[in-house]
Parts: C-alpha cells; sequence; structure tokens
C-alpha cells in the first residue's frame, strides 16, 4: 500500500510551511495515525467513490480518524508540518509506516488463503465420464463429508436421442447426520434435446446438515423413470466446490435459512417426503 496522492501532496505543501516546538501527538502516536490514514486512503480508493457527496463522505471519514487521537485537522497539520520538517525523523517513522503495512497485509493475504484453501477442492466423488444406459439410467450420488458453507454444483450432460415428453431433473438435498432434518435443493430442469449442455445450482447449508445425495438426471415419477431406461447418453465434468464467502455473507444466507425453517417453508422436508415425489 503506498500514501495516497492527496496525502502525499499535502505534506509536500506543509513541508515549507511554518515549524512548530510543540505538537499534539508524540512520534508514536502520529505514526499510529498515518498509518490508519494510509489504510483508509486504500479503502476509499478500492471503492471508487466521485462526486461532490463521495468527497464530502471522505472528509467525514478523516475527521473520524483524527477524532479517535482526539485532534481535529488543524492539530493534523499542526504535526505534519512538525514532522516532515525534521526528515531524518519523518523518514525513520515512514519505515515503520510502510513495515506495519506491509506486515498487515501479508498477514491479511495468509489469512484469505486459508479461507479460500478448498476453493478448488471437488468434493464430487467420480470425474470421469459417465455413460446412460439401460441398466441404470438415474445416477445418485452421496457426499458425507458436508461442512457449514455455499456449496456450488455444476454437471454437463448430453443425450444420444431426443428425450421427448419427459420431466428430467437434476434433484439435490443436504440431509442432517440422522436423516430427519432435509434441506431441498432446487430442482434443476434437464433439456431433452442432443445439445451438450452445462447444468449448475447453488446452496448454502449450515451445521444441521452433514451429507449431500445428488440424482442425476431424475424424474417425477415412477412411470417416466422406466421410461427413462430406453434413453442413452453421457454425464461428465461433475463439480462440487464450496468456495469462499465473506462472514457478512454466510450470516445473510444463514438468517434465510433459519426464517425458513421458522415459517415451515418448503425448503426443509424429510428425505421420505422428497423421494415419495
Amino acid at each position: 500500500m503506498i500514501p495516497g496522492r492527496y496525502l502525499f501532496i499535502l505534506i509536500l505543501l506543509l513541508t515549507f510551511g511554518c515549524k512548530r516546538s510543540g505538537v499534539s501527538l508524540n512520534e508514536q502516536q502520529f505514526t499510529n495515525l498515518l498509518i490508519d490514514i494510509h489504510v483508509l486512503d486504500g479503502t476509499l480508493a478500492t471503492g471508487m467513490l466521485h462526486g461532490s457527496n463521495s468527497e464530502l463522505r471522505n472528509y467525514e471519514y478523516y475527521n473520524a480518524v483524527f477524532a479517535r487521537y482526539g485532534i481535529d485537522r488543524a492539530d493534523f497539520d499542526s504535526c505534519m508540518r512538525y514532522y516532515s520538517a525534521r526528515t531524518a525523523q519523518f523518514s525513520k517513522m515512514y519505515d515503520r509506516i510502510v513495515d506495519s503495512l506491509s506486515k498487515r497485509l501479508t498477514q491479511e493475504d495468509r489469512v484469505l488463503n486459508e479461507l479460500r484453501v478448498n476453493d478448488s477442492i471437488n468434493y464430487f466423488p467420480r470425474l470421469d465420464t459417465i455413460v446412460l444406459d439401460t441398466v441404470d439410467p438415474v445416477q445418485v450420488f452421496v457426499i458425507d463429508s458436508i461442512v457449514p458453507g455455499e456449496y456450488r454444483f455444476s454437471v454437463s450432460i448430453q443425450f444420444d436421442t431426443l428425450d421427448m415428453g419427459k420431466e428430467n431433473r437434476i434433484t439435490a438435498w443436504f440431509l442432517s447426520e440422522d436423516g430427519a432434518d432435509t434441506l431441498k435443493v432446487r430442482k434443476v430442469k434437464v433439456y431433452s434435446d442432443t445439445l451438450v449442455r452445462k447444468y449448475s445450482w447453488t446452496q448454502y447449508a449450515d451445521s444441521l446438515y452433514t451429507r449431500l445425495e445428488i440424482r442425476i438426471p431424475d424424474c417425477d415419477n415412477a412411470a417416466q423413470l422406466k421410461k427413462q431406461k430406453k434413453r442413452r447418453g453421457r454425464i461428465w465434468g461433475a463439480a462440487l466446490t464450496r468456495p469462499y464467502i465473506s462472514r457478512k455473507t454466510e450470516e445473510r444466507l444463514k438468517g434465510i435459512l433459519q426464517r425458513t425453517r421458522q415459517s415451515g417453508g418448503s425448503l426443509e422436508r424429510t428425505r421420505q417426503e422428497i423421494l415419495r415425489k
């Protein structure tokens, strides 16, 4: 992280201003303040805030940082003039500032890398191409290593012949350890043509669920299942990942799930209820 352009210009201007022997903050306090200012610089730059209202808002952000140290903008200007006029001292201060910011970035990167370690892991047990035939037209997969998080599933399917008149679906549900509680994932329609198509869904599951079951491609009733045994095709590229999401996003998704349970919403059903459909 580097100093914001406005702060850099301010340093140049104030360096040639008048000097004061007394300042509101000692060297360590002012160093800490400058670190916070640089962090704020980076945050505002990332936000790409522009316009008159944004400028006013940014001004208030800086004032809030000053208030945290018990000073106002005039005190900050005074400190800047005092320390920047002492070149050697100011240079050492900035060495400490840069070192502190570098350590912060390194620590943040390490934490994010740890949080994202599962992003590229495919939880799906089968990666090779599965050929649909007359014996087993519906593939059932069970993943037992479910932990809280947002799961993303994708798969490619192609039929050899048209499968007109059939309501093919990809169905999935998360199950609790005792199998009594079920979180049903939305049904994904599987098209009946012979084109190569990729299908996907995303679903958040909390700590109540420990297992995931997926049926590819499923149907709505037993009569259709018998007809599907005449169908041929391929399934490949199946992937189930649990990408990193922020704590704020996870809390929001968890809240939606809990409210759905409390209201008796359709997301929560028993496994037997789902299989009867």
